[in-house]
């Protein structure tokens, strides 16, 4: 009788915490610098990261400008110049990375947090 009670309350935590964590999203750290009214998103050739990225953002019918850093002229500059200004170094940024209207989110953001500061300018 003890051990089928356990196993009732330890199914029940198990379950609610599950529940939980499904709406967990760890976010990437943010800075807003210059606003404008695109989505880019800075990737490198071969990124599986940028793939599923560009498939999320595709699915969800988000326009989006994107930079292939090794391919486009100046695309690597660009990028190096909104790292320094948001404070981080190019040794902290991971592919993919964006610049959502003017907030810069580095290291591949949950698609969740790209369409909140989506609709956060928006409301401006």
């Amino acid at each position: 009788m003890k051990g089928g009670l356990y196993f009732v309350v330890l199914a029940f935590f198990g379950v609610v915490i599950y529940q939980a964590l499904d709406k967990l999203v760890i976010e990437s750290p943010a800075v807003k610098l210059a606003e404008h009214d695109q989505l880019i998103m800075y990737s490198i050739t071969g990124c599986e990261f940028c793939e599923v990225k560009r498939r999320e953002l595709r699915r969800a019918e988000i326009p989006y400008v994107e930079y292939v850093v090794d391919r486009h002229p100046g695309a690597g500059a660009e990028l190096q110049k909104k790292l320094s200004q948001a404070g981080f170094s190019a040794s902290d940024m991971g592919f993919p990375s964006f610049d959502v209207k003017g907030t810069f989110i580095p290291n591949n953001p949950p698609l969740l947090q790209i369409k909140k500061v989506i609709g956060d300018s928006a409301e401006r």
